[in-house]
């Protein structure tokens, strides 16, 4: 019984260990700094014209939900009107360690090729739990994102390894008339600019080339990183510290604005877990241990 209580113990301490931020849709942002945690990456290729990504993509949003700070999703749209200089080059990156051919829906959960296909995501399930039970303590890198009437900034860390990657996203992304779309009126984190920052001085900006993206910037201000999309009134930044050739990320962290329906909120969430854990804490305590005389 004791064993039990305390597999059950450490179980609610990691799931502490992420750090992803959520701010509700319906206050004003304010200035977030958190520091690069251990959220699962999930990145789905899909397309606005596949059936199938239609179907599942809907119940993405439940399960991003769900997840909390757990996972962080983002949509690399491929061949379609959404697709980018930005979706284009994270699907080079996962080609630099698989580079075989993927239709959509397919799902790389920390860089690997993890499902592909409708019934996908009980494979995509099982491997966020494997990658939260392993993952090791990340680099201590800060991020702080702010947001105002010139757009959003964002601030950082460089890394001392490895390479600092920022995807933006747009949230309930309007998929625009006339084009083939099995599937609802918008689409939900959508990958619409990406910066790739390196040790030292260097770093690349992935901006948006689509003809829907117009009004879209991503700049360098005084070292201050700044994005400014009109159309994204809901939206998220998801850093991912990441080995340069390819491969597992060392951490990973989400900052969001977007609409929180029917989830706990962090403080909530952790007063939970504070709470619950005393109460297996105090079984432990006060659950008798039965000695050797006393089974005879």
């Amino acid at each position: 019984m004791r064993a039990i209580i305390s597999i059950l113990i450490l179980v609610l301490v990691m799931s502490q260990t992420t750090s992803a931020v959520v701010q509700d849709l319906a206050g004003e942002f304010e200035r977030t700094e958190v520091k690069i945690g251990r959220t699962v990456l999930v990145e789905e290729r899909t397309a606005i014209w596949c059936p199938s990504c239609a179907q599942i993509d809907p119940e993405l949003a439940a399960v991003a939900q769900s997840h909390g700070s757990r996972a962080a999703l983002v949509a690399l749209h491929t061949n379609d009107a959404f697709e980018n200089n930005a979706s284009r080059a994270r699907m080079q990156y996962q080609n630099l360690s698989d580079s075989r051919s993927y239709g959509t829906p397919t799902f790389f959960v920390d860089h690997q090729m993890t499902a592909e296909g409708f019934d996908a995501w009980q494979d995509v399930q099982r491997r966020i739990l494997s990658q939260e039970s392993t993952r090791e303590k990340p680099e201590e890198i800060f991020i702080e994102v702010n947001s105002d009437q010139f757009g959003i900034h964002v601030d950082f860390d460089r890394p001392s390894h490895g390479q600092l990657t920022l995807l933006f996203l747009e949230h309930d992304r309007v998929v625009p008339e006339g084009l083939d779309n099995p599937g609802e009126e918008t689409r939900d984190r959508v990958l619409v600019m990406m910066a790739v920052i390196f040790p030292g001085t260097n770093s690349t900006l992935y901006h948006s080339n689509s003809s829907f993206d117009d009004g879209y910037t991503l700049s360098w201000d005084a070292g201050d990183l700044s994005w400014q999309d009109p159309s994204a009134t809901s939206w998220s930044v998801i850093a991912v510290h990441e080995p340069i050739d390819g491969g597992e990320p060392y951490g990973v962290v989400e900052i969001a604005y977007r609409e929180i329906i029917g989830t706990l909120a962090g403080d909530n969430y952790l007063a939970i877990i504070f709470g619950v854990s005393i109460l297996l804490g105090a079984l432990m305590v006060f659950t008798p241990i039965r000695t050797k005389d006393e089974e005879e």
